[in-house]
């Protein structure tokens, strides 16, 4: 897998986890929080759960399954990354037909509570 694949699937969890962290239980909570925020090994985290690498592995694979589901479902992270593309668009509209694209995709953002 290449650098910018890696990075990019990175990116993707962090935002998952940004996301979802609080439906998840405390214990994938944890595990994830550590794996993806705090870097470390799934040495380190089974280390520090008193647990085997290959559960600290299963764990992170389980919670990373679970926030893609809830993706799937609820969307939140395509409609806040396009939320964000949207206001840029605005910002940056050089014609008031510019700046009406933008609107829908803010006004669907905005009754979702992103």
């Amino acid at each position: 897998m290449r650098e910018e694949e890696v990075l990019s699937r990175w990116d993707e969890s962090l935002a998952l986890l940004e996301a979802y962290e609080p439906l998840l239980s405390p214990s994938q909570q944890g595990v994830l929080r550590m794996y993806f925020r705090y870097n470390l090994s799934l040495a380190e985290i089974a280390s520090e759960r008193g647990t085997s690498r290959e559960a600290a592995f299963d764990a992170v694979k389980k919670g990373l399954a679970k926030m893609r589901r809830f993706e799937k479902e609820l969307r939140l992270v395509e409609k806040t990354r396009a939320a964000h593309l949207a206001a840029e668009t605005l910002r940056n509209a050089t014609s008031l037909e510019e700046a009406k694209k933008a609107l829908p995709v803010l006004e669907e953002a905005f009754e979702d509570g992103i």
